[in-house]
């Protein structure tokens, strides 16, 4: 390949870590941090299972102190986690956290990365956590990102003996062997065509406050960084950068305060050569790495020095220096990442302001797409725009038009969507996926945190007669009346989106139901035929529907009649619109949220059909929600009037009308009016009520006790959801009464039977059920149940959270057990 074509190529690559945003100027302090940043050839990639797990001090010291590029691999994506701000779980959940966690690396400066592992949940073991995630195809996944990103030092958040949970051992375990497998060519030799075999020099666990006083001598030193160091330039400590980082957690709650003032870490040497004094022992970090560079670095440090806060374009010719010294070098890893660098710090330093917006934020094949692309230059340097290109289409402009200050510069295109463009599906959604791992069958692609943009425009610039190249994102821009100027993504989806009105269905008899069917056609009409796809024994009317849906059309609903068998069954129905060319059984879901861009899921058009033999007593409950809760609906499906309370409700209602008064999970974690309304609560037991409070957790109480009498929420769980639970009292109300609870009412659930289980108890309360995962002690604070005057109160650590929405037909039939538990003499 003809040398030239291959740097340009190159640095087109590498200039894609500037796609999140459009390229803009910069401040004073970002500039001289990239600046410093330049001299410094070193990596470090930090390791851990969760999105949460991941230490935003290290993130940060790392990045914007020892300045090294920094990376943080997530195992998972957090899809099996809970959800504090909406109704995402799942693959949903999964879209959404990643997101945050590119939000928080935004923040510290760190780059991420992912496996195809999924978070299915709370695992006790590694052993398990590896047969869920298939070993040798995860660990495939940490040596190619290893191999690509090339770090000199791997850091684990937990060991493999220290961790508690299975994922966090698991990431740990096969940390380790990456660190070994990456540099063997005869692992996983497939990936060699794109990389290469790496070797970082150590692995390191950060690790808890060891015990330094009595650790063997013939140990390597435990290695201590202060993370709570200030860094003058940026104004804050990396504790103080951490906690901001942190805080884009905001599904898990884990809002931050700034920790200020010194704060130790601890590094202990797990593989590879021991460190005496430094993480970085026997690294070289500078241009040594690189043969004949004394001319990089002495430019380098002539621009560094030279660098004028109050007028950064005059650094631009020190790096265009810098640039073309770079470019008489052969293309290489750290020649590669060093140019890109050089050629942001130079767009950075010149003021350019380069973006290209899509008049409309969504498609469909076949569409057409106007794309404004604008160029500001706001400096005195002379710099021209030589050339535009879309990405993907054929229209290149030259156009050699010079930049006055502070003068934009607009030009308008529009490129043809192909009938054929794939959807905007996030990559690891695109094919059916399995227990433990997501199948992504493009080697490319694994590693990645997301899609590329859709679009990107390629700019040619001619900056004081050098010839530089940036690709920027396409897409929406629009202003919002309380937030101000907004971008989002520009997004492909299917020219009808089909969704159903539930996502679960009750038959607690042989009674027919009406099923819902959504259609909103985008842009283009569309015809066809509907029909659901039901198993032999369910039927519905009509067999299908004909539609004829006009461009742009409000969307119309159309409605079958569910027929179920006799006998107790459960099944999936599915919708779909047939038009002859194609069959179209999406629905579109957009996850917004205002800590990070808008995202956009398709999801197959289904629902969940249960068959269950259900009796119940009582109609109407008050539920007090919890985030993210879905019981509601679920319990509406087999008959109770539900009405959701609030604050003002519980404080001046007449609660009496109430069969049972819910909360849904996390409402003391995230009510705060609970504790104050809990006399009006207690009081409605004491005259007769039933009162059920799902589980909390015990970090984040916003009361002192829960009910009427005293309990301990723990952290015992059974993360197994095909432990059997045994019955305490197999005579109890709450399993006989309206509905005969059987070991078989425990079949189907999902994820895990339950957590945050009570570990202490007042005598009052009587345990129902008991059980445990395999190896651990029996826990029985699953479900309690208590009587307070003339009512009842219980307190549930069961998943009904999961198995409700999930049409687990037991769950269902123990549920309304616990709401007619007043009805029980």
């Amino acid at each position: 390949m003809n040398r030239s074509i291959y740097l340009l190529i190159s640095c087109l690559v590498l200039l894609k870590i500037m796609q999140a945003q459009p390229i803009r100027p910069a401040d004073a302090a970002e500039i001289e941090l990239g600046l410093n940043k330049l001299n410094v050839l070193g990596s470090v990639l930090y390791i851990a299972a969760h999105p949460d797990d991941e230490n935003t001090a290290v993130m940060a010291y790392m990045s914007k102190g020892k300045l090294v590029r920094t990376g943080y691999l997530s195992m998972t994506r957090g899809d099996g986690g809970q959800n504090l701000l909406g109704q995402e779980k799942n693959d949903l959940l999964g879209v959404l956290r990643t997101q945050e966690l590119l939000a928080a690396r935004r923040i510290d400066g760190a780059e991420q990365f992912f496996t195809r592992a999924i978070d299915f949940g709370y695992s006790k073991t590694p052993e398990e956590t590896m047969r869920f995630w298939n070993k040798e195809k995860i660990l495939s996944d940490l040596v190619w990102v290893i191999r690509n990103f090339k770090p000199d030092v791997i850091l684990t958040r937990f060991s493999k003996e220290q961790g508690g949970h299975g994922h966090h051992l698991a990431s740990a375990i096969l940390a380790e062997e990456a660190f070994r497998a990456a540099a063997n060519p005869n692992q996983f030799p497939e990936q060699l065509k794109y990389v290469e075999p790496w070797q970082a020099k150590r692995i390191l666990w950060n690790s808890w406050r060891p015990e330094l006083e009595n650790r063997s001598k013939a140990l390597p030193p435990i290695i201590q960084i202060d993370l709570g160091d200030y860094n003058p330039l940026l104004g804050k400590s990396y504790m103080e950068i951490a906690a901001i980082s942190r805080t884009m957690h905001k599904t898990q709650g884990f809002g931050s305060s700034a920790q200020r003032g010194n704060f130790i870490n601890y590094f202990e040497h797990t593989a590879g050569d021991p460190a005496e004094t430094s993480l970085f022992d026997g690294i070289d970090l500078t241009w040594n790495r690189i043969e004949n560079s004394e001319k990089i670095q002495q430019l380098i440090q002539k621009a560094i020095d030279e660098f004028n806060p109050q007028n950064p374009s005059k650094s631009v010719s020190a790096l265009i220096a810098v640039y073309r010294e770079i470019n008489k070098h052969a293309p290489g890893f750290w020649i590669d990442k060093k140019k890109a660098d050089v050629v942001k710090l130079i767009q950075q330093c010149s003021g350019l302001w380069l973006e290209a917006i899509a008049d409309q934020h969504t498609l469909i094949p076949g569409d057409s797409l106007g794309i404004t692309i604008t160029a500001i230059n706001r400096s005195d340097l002379p710099i021209a725009l030589e050339k535009l290109k879309i990405i993907s289409s054929n229209n290149a402009v030259n156009l050699s038009r010079k930049l006055e200050y502070n003068q934009p510069f607009e030009f308008k295109t529009k490129i043809q969507i192909p009938e054929s463009a794939q959807i905007s599906q996030p990559f690891w959604l695109r094919e059916p996926s399995e227990y433990g791992r997501f199948n992504v069958s493009d080697q490319k692609l694994i590693g990645k945190a997301e899609n590329d943009p859709e679009f990107l425009a390629q700019i040619t610039m001619g900056i004081m007669n050098q010839v530089l190249v940036y690709q920027i994102p396409v897409r929406h821009r629009w202003n919002d009346a309380t937030k101000g100027e907004m971008y989002r993504p520009v997004v492909i989806q299917p020219a009808l989106s089909v969704w159903i009105d539930q996502s679960v269905y009750i038959f607690a008899n042989q009674e027919s139901k009406p099923i819902k069917i959504h259609l909103e056609n985008y842009k283009a009409p569309v015809s066809g035929k509907l029909k659901l796809q039901l198993p032999d024994n369910w039927s519905c009317q009509p067999e299908s529907f004909e539609i004829d849906l006009k461009a742009n059309s409000p969307a119309k609903i159309y409605t079958f009649t569910i027929n179920p068998p006799k006998n107790e069954n459960s099944a999936t129905v599915y919708a779909s619109v047939s038009t002859g060319k194609r069959e179209l059984n999406q629905s579109i879901y957009r996850i917004e949220y205002d800590h990070i861009p808008i995202q956009t899921v398709f999801e197959q058009a289904q629902a969940e059909i249960v068959r269950v033999n259900l009796a119940k007593q009582g109609d109407r409950i008050g539920y007090i929600m919890g985030p993210g809760d879905e019981i509601p609906p679920a319990l509406e499906q087999v008959g109770y009037q539900v009405d959701l309370l609030s604050d003002d409700d519980i404080e001046s209602q007449n609660l009496s009308k109430y069969d049972a008064i819910i909360c849904g999970v996390r409402a003391f974690n995230t009510r705060e009016t609970l504790q104050s309304l809990q006399i009006r609560l207690n009081d409605y037991v004491k005259n007769g009520g039933t009162w059920i409070v799902q589980h909390n957790t015990r970090f984040g109480y916003r009361s002192d006790q829960i009910g009427p009498y005293s309990f301990e929420i723990g952290r015992d769980r059974i993360a197994d959801e095909t432990v059997k639970m045994e019955f305490i009292n197999p005579d109890h109300a709450l399993l006989n009464n309206p509905n005969k609870i059987s070991q078989e009412d425990f079949d189907g659930w999902v994820q895990e039977r339950g957590l945050y289980f009570a570990e202490k108890w007042d005598k009052a309360f009587q345990p129902i059920l008991k059980g445990n995962d395999t190896g651990e002690n029996e826990t029985q604070g699953a479900l309690l149940y208590a009587k307070y005057g003339k009512g009842v109160f219980i307190y549930s650590g069961l998943s009904f959270f999961r198995q409700l929405p999930a049409g687990a037909p037991g769950a269902y039939r123990l549920f309304v057990n616990m709401i007619s538990a007043g009805k029980q003499k």
